[in-house]
């Protein structure tokens, strides 16, 4: 009977400890599913937050209405919001009563106009086409007829029907409307002209490499910053010499969040020797996540920044595992939040990195300080091997990077300006899916640099990259090349703490 006992007990045991396993395995798979499907949001909602649905409701009762009295009251109505640019074109239409309406019903007599209420409306056309015929004038002497000259066509891509406005559409299409290259197939299909996207394929290759002299500019630019972001994602290239189809390569973007610059490398590595290739002549502050490929970069006249974002992402994961509940995972980001509020509010104040940084020492330095205090506690509290041990450690361990920023304030507190940029590729991505050969991919990297780049210095990418091919062939020297480049930038304000986002920044 012992013995049935003791194996009863141990039958308990094991069903427990599966039930546990499988509650685990739920809780994962719920979360994989939230992180596909649902809110990429990281802020935790507090007890109150999630039992105010019907908060829009109550803050409009309680709110007082803002009034102004003219002959009677009524709301206060909203500014005059200017709606479209000046340089838009713009028609009139003038809408009429019928003639037999302009009388008053009740004595006959004829109105009088008395003014008119005006509005505007936006009409926009599908892709205008326009074929240019080339005429290149031909000349003879007409003594001897010996002698002949024509003049010069300098095109882009000399024998092809390409310009620099179809090519910067389709760069623009593809690279920052994230359109494949068959949708842009079918849509010059419906105007009646026949491009494969083969052909549209070999010319951006082409003139991705004609573009190589400006974006080496580029990143000698980003080099002499002294202030970088880098980071990395997969992509995968199905013609890659020993490589199967199936492995995923990477794409490495780094930038100057101040200069407004984005650089995008193919690599088929993800590794540290990557890394440290790309910072080699970097002197300054370097912003990354905690890959430890990262470790393999000099540290000698490189400071290494952590990233805020990845120790939140922690423990919001943390919590979304522990269904929600109030404990240790909310009260982080409760605390995290906190430091992302100062934040906001010294961009919103418009400081200078000097004042910033004074601002942070006084505010953000000790918050930091006491979670780590309050971080060492808690881990005694919790389980080794739990997702909330795993982000009070990640906190503690890499608390020295994470605290970097603190240093100057023209650095940010995570990574989230060179994390946004990659955002815009990995939405192409899911369009597009793969690259075919490993020309193909190292061309989309120069073309995703000048056209994202130009977005953050609040340039149109279309007329932006329609100037510079115009200009291109007749680039020689390194001067000339320098000057196509400053048609992607605008002016750098040393004395600001915002870095460049796709506005204009004083």
């Amino acid at each position: 009977m012992q013995n049935v006992g003791e194996e009863l007990k141990l039958k308990d045991e094991k069903i427990k400890n599966l039930e546990c396993e499988i509650e685990r395995l739920k809780d994962l798979f719920l979360l994989l599913k939230r992180e596909k499907y649902g809110s990429k949001s990281e802020r935790a909602e507090t007890i109150e937050d999630q039992l105010l649905f019907n908060e829009i409701e109550q803050e409009s009762l309680s709110a007082p209405e803002e009034k102004q009295t003219i002959t009677y009251t009524r709301k206060k109505g909203r500014g005059q919001k200017k709606l479209f640019p000046d340089e838009f074109e713009r028609e009139e239409i003038i809408i009429d009563l019928p003639e037999n309406e302009k009388t008053c019903p009740h004595d006959g007599t004829k109105l009088k106009e008395i003014g008119f209420d005006r509005s505007e409306k936006l009409k926009s056309y599908p892709a205008r086409h326009i074929v240019s015929i080339i005429m290149t004038k031909k000349y003879a002497c007409p003594c001897c007829e010996l002698h002949l000259a024509q003049a010069k066509t300098h095109s882009i891509l000399p024998g092809t029907i390409a310009t620099p406005e179809i090519l910067s559409f389709i760069i623009f299409s593809k690279f920052f409307q994230s359109l494949p290259l068959y949708r842009l197939e079918e849509l010059y299909k419906l105007y009646g002209v026949e491009l494969k996207r083969g052909t549209m394929a070999r010319w951006l290759i082409q003139v991705s490499e004609k573009l190589i002299p400006i974006w080496n500019v580029l990143e000698e630019k980003a080099i002499e910053s002294e202030y970088m972001s880098i980071d990395a994602t997969y992509v995968q290239v199905l013609k890659e010499k020993g490589r199967s189809p199936e492995q995923k390569s990477f794409m490495w973007v780094r930038g100057s969040p101040e200069r407004g610059i984005v650089l995008f490398d193919y690599d088929p590595s993800g590794g540290g020797a990557v890394a440290k290739k790309l910072v080699t002549g970097f002197k300054g502050a370097l912003q990354a996540d905690a890959h430890r490929g990262y470790h393999a970069i000099e540290r000698k006249e490189i400071l290494l920044l952590g990233c805020m974002m990845h120790a939140r992402r922690r423990f919001h994961k943390a919590w979304l595992l522990g269904k929600k509940k109030p404990g240790i995972a909310s009260e982080a980001l409760r605390a995290i939040q906190f430091l992302y509020d100062k934040e906001e509010e010294y961009k919103l104040k418009r400081l200078t990195p000097s004042e910033r940084k004074e601002k942070r020492d006084q505010e953000v330095g000790p918050s930091f300080l006491e979670l780590k205090k309050w971080c060492g506690w808690q881990l005694e509290k919790v389980p080794r091997q739990s997702p909330t041990a795993n982000a009070l450690n990640y906190f503690i361990n890499e608390y020295t990077e994470l605290t970097a920023f603190l240093k100057n304030g023209r650095y940010e507190m995570d990574n989230g300006w060179v994390e946004r940029q990659i955002k815009r590729f990995a939405i192409g991505r899911k369009n597009w899916m793969f690259s075919d050969t490993v020309d193909g991919a190292k061309g989309s990297s120069v073309l995703y640099s000048l056209t994202l780049t130009a977005k953050l210095n609040g340039k149109d990418p279309f007329k932006a990259m329609t100037e510079i091919l115009t200009k291109l062939p007749h680039a020689k020297t390194i001067d000339d090349y320098e000057k196509l480049t400053e048609i992607l930038l605008s002016p750098v304000n040393p004395l600001s703490c915002l870095k460049k986002e796709g506005a204009l920044i004083h």
